[in-house]
């Protein structure tokens, strides 16, 4: 294992960092990541109502997203029980989204690299499969729309489909390590915003060039010094009757 491999599962196994965690994802019905910063105002409701203790609260070292809802779907995904987008007060999860088949938190990519089924017919190819091989298709077993978001080809390889809601199930119950399901976030543009996987997944992701070269722009701004002069298209008031 490589250092930078080392690297990335020590801050992916540190519980105080979930900032650098996998599969990082906003709840059903989040808006695009920009918009959900600015409507979400940190009340919990989503947390609160989730019977399955699926989302969790960004903690202290999550910089300006403290405490925003995330789902961590190696510990718990997403079961799409669908109470958590009516009870967001401000728009942040849209309250329209009823039905769990419509949901997108992401969409789920298979490491056919460490996938059981993927090596046990690339084996059986070469003639070399031994006891040691084995079968798993966990992931097509726990879907929630099993032959519609996963398929399984020739009977045996799976398959993502574009109707993936990204839930993560799969994730949570994979049994490699690691796992050999991961979830590309929606609506999480850059490698801040969804986490270490953008690591794997750069294509999928917005240039975040734009907003950068803002805030470096932002921070050149120097207010010592002579002011530049305004001219102004009405009459300033020096001052104020009865306040000398």
């Amino acid at each position: 294992m490589s250092l930078r491999e080392r690297l990335r599962n020590t801050l992916n196994n540190n519980p105080f960092k979930g900032f650098f965690k996998k599969n990082r994802l906003r709840p059903p019905g989040a808006v695009e990541e920009k918009r959900f910063m600015e409507l979400c105002i940190r009340c919990a409701r989503c947390i609160e109502v989730c019977p399955y203790d699926s989302v969790k609260r960004a903690d202290l070292f999550e910089k300006l997203q403290i405490g925003t809802p995330y789902i961590f779907a190696e510990e718990r995904a997403c079961y799409l029980c669908m109470k958590c987008p009516p009870v967001c007060p401000t728009g942040a999860l849209d309250p329209e989204l009823a039905e769990p088949e419509n949901v997108r938190i992401g969409i789920a990519v298979i490491d056919q690299e460490t996938c059981l089924n993927y090596l046990y017919l690339k084996a059986e190819k070469a003639e070399e499969v031994t006891g040691a091989a084995m079968i798993c298709s966990t992931c097509y077993n726990v879907c929630p729309f099993t032959d519609e978001a996963i398929i399984m080809k020739e009977y045996i390889l799976p398959v993502i489909t574009d109707k993936c809601t990204g839930c993560g199930i799969c994730v949570e119950k994979c049994p490699t390590e690691p796992r050999s399901v991961e979830i590309i976030p929606t609506g999480m543009g850059d490698a801040d915003r969804a986490g270490i996987y953008y690591q794997k997944s750069r294509k999928h992701f917005v240039d975040p060039e734009g907003a950068e070269g803002a805030v470096k722009k932002k921070r050149s701004i120097d207010s010592t010094g002579d002011k530049p002069e305004f001219e102004y298209d009405f009459d300033v008031q020096e001052g104020i009757e009865g306040w000398e």
